[in-house]
């Protein structure tokens, strides 16, 4: 029993808002039921966004609108999601140049 409880939990990677294809991941354990995702969107219609993360199933390649930050900037994201370990892996990005970007990103 204690092998088939540690199947259904995926390790995956998370990163809470990255650009371009720059994230500053961490790892984390998803819920029983849910798949890895890497969601992309578009900000300010210039600015590519990426998350990563966990999503249920039922969260997968549907298209959310999600508001960015305290100036209301609104994308479309889609979260394409996969089911092994690690699947949706991302490029780490320094966290001084995460905080640049988002500074960069509210001054739009």
């Amino acid at each position: 029993m204690g092998s088939k409880e540690a199947e259904e939990f995926l390790e995956c990677f998370r990163c809470d808002l990255g650009f371009w294809d720059a994230c500053y991941t961490t790892k984390i354990n998803c819920s029983v039921g849910e798949r890895c995702y890497t969601g992309r969107g578009k900000a300010a219609d210039t600015l590519d966004v990426k998350t990563l993360g966990c999503v249920k199933a039922d969260g997968c390649d549907v298209e959310t609108t999600v508001e960015l930050f305290y100036n209301n900037t609104i994308f479309a994201m889609t979260k394409k999601c996969c089911d092994t370990p690690l699947c949706n892996s991302a490029h780490k990005l320094p966290i001084a140049a995460l905080l640049y970007l988002t500074v960069a990103l509210l001054t739009l």
